[in-house]
């Protein structure tokens, strides 16, 4: 067996020599006590330095340097690293001095014992000196996961592991900036093929001044995060936008808000006052909406279903959100029925009189809704029964 350690770096001239002194120092160490660890390889990959650090890269016995002509960005490094790696265990760490080399056994032995795929280094623990703003940024990113329905992990955006090969190109393509971290994690703690475990190491202060743009790398961060649970778990993404569009309308509905009085009481009191049009109309938007990206979610967790595989090789399948879909024709009959019946007094008055009267006003808005509503159910059960379909067909073509 052969690890292979990646160490990206660019602009480390401070610090590039005495990290990669420190890895070769820890070879033999990692090697001990590991008989199948035949081999420790240790690669500095240059990113377009524009100060001296790769010379001082080449300067340390037994690392082999690959190099940028430009900067192609912290991934890219790691790209070109894993792709002169022999090991089918890769591992990579910051050059920047905070993560200890030797951390990397506890992870490979993490992953050997529990038969993991991908294994990251835990900075957020007492006695790690990572600063407080990048503790409340990796809090962010861990909570994002969370939500679409990941595996814990505390910190997704860890620039120390180790994994499989095998597990890298399960995941590939990654970017090619600081968000190859992030979205690795997320894609690993989503796919339902991959595992992914954590163990902490330590974390010091860096040497030299930090890469890392708070906002704009913390921006593409997150949208690595939400991209990796469109892929796979669309249905929690649209299921929080559909709970936020609910809260929303429910608030409108129950609270003031600038108005004279909340319409809930109004709607108590029988009354209809000129004033809540406006408000009714958007919440009835709302839960158009709502209603909508629930239905889409659904509907998108079965089409992904068709796509991804389980760690046995067998396609995951439309799951729990085909028998949700499966309600759309009945769902959606009813509501449109009920649609239909809420504004058959006004449609019967505008017939008669040529205008709608006053206590109708409300009718044609819910009417309008619910029959919407009915009508995009039943276009997505057709979309989601072309997902099963789909489905029955790979699985009938997929090996035992």
């Amino acid at each position: 067996m052969i690890l292979s350690v990646i160490v990206p770096f660019y602009d480390e001239e401070a610090a590039i020599e005495p990290i990669l002194r420190r890895c070769m120092a820890a070879v033999e160490e990692l090697r001990r006590g590991r008989p199948d660890l035949a081999e420790v390889e240790v690669i500095a990959v240059d990113d377009g330095s524009r100060d001296a650090s790769a010379e001082r890269a080449a300067a340390v016995p037994g690392v082999r340097l690959v190099r940028h002509e430009k900067n192609r960005g912290y991934g890219a490094a790691l790209k070109s690293g894993f792709a002169q790696a022999r090991g089918g265990w890769l591992a990579f760490l910051d050059a920047d001095g905070t993560c200890c080399p030797l951390s990397l056994g506890g992870l490979l032995d993490k992953a050997l014992a529990e038969q993991l795929d991908v294994v990251i280094g835990a900075r957020l623990h007492r006695g790690s000196k990572m600063p407080a703003f990048r503790v409340a940024g990796n809090r962010v990113f861990r909570a994002l996961v969370r939500a679409l329905g990941g595996a814990e992990a505390s910190d997704v955006a860890s620039g120390i592991r180790v994994l499989r090969r095998e597990a890298y190109e399960e995941l590939s393509p990654l970017p090619d900036g600081m968000d190859f971290s992030p979205a690795m994690s997320a894609r690993a703690l989503l796919d339902p093929a991959l595992r992914l475990g954590e163990a902490p190491v330590w974390y010091d202060g860096r040497v030299g001044d930090s890469k890392l743009s708070a906002l704009r790398d913390g921006l593409r961060f997150v949208k690595v995060i939400l991209d990796a649970g469109l892929v796979y778990r669309p249905r929690a993404f649209f299921g929080w936008c559909a709970a936020l569009l609910s809260a929303a309308a429910l608030l409108l509905f129950a609270l003031p808000l600038g108005g004279p009085e909340a319409p809930l009481a109004a709607a108590l009191r029988g009354s209809a006052d000129e004033w809540m049009y406006f408000r009714v109309i958007l919440i009835a938007v709302f839960v158009s909406l709502a209603a909508f990206l629930t239905a889409l979610g659904l509907v998108a967790q079965s089409l992904v279903g068709v796509i991804h595989r389980g760690r046995d090789g067998a396609l995951v399948g439309p799951g729990r959100s085909a028998a949700l879909t499966r309600l759309f024709p009945a769902v959606g009959s009813a509501l449109f029925v009920v649609g239909l019946a809420a504004n058959a007094a006004p449609l019967a008055a505008y017939w008669r009189t040529g205008h709608i009267a006053h206590e109708y006003w409300l009718r044609p808005i819910v009417g309008g809704v619910l029959t919407a509503v009915g009508i995009q159910l039943a276009g997505f059960w057709v979309a989601a029964r072309i997902a099963g379909l789909v489905w029955e067909r790979r699985r009938a073509g997929s090996p035992p």
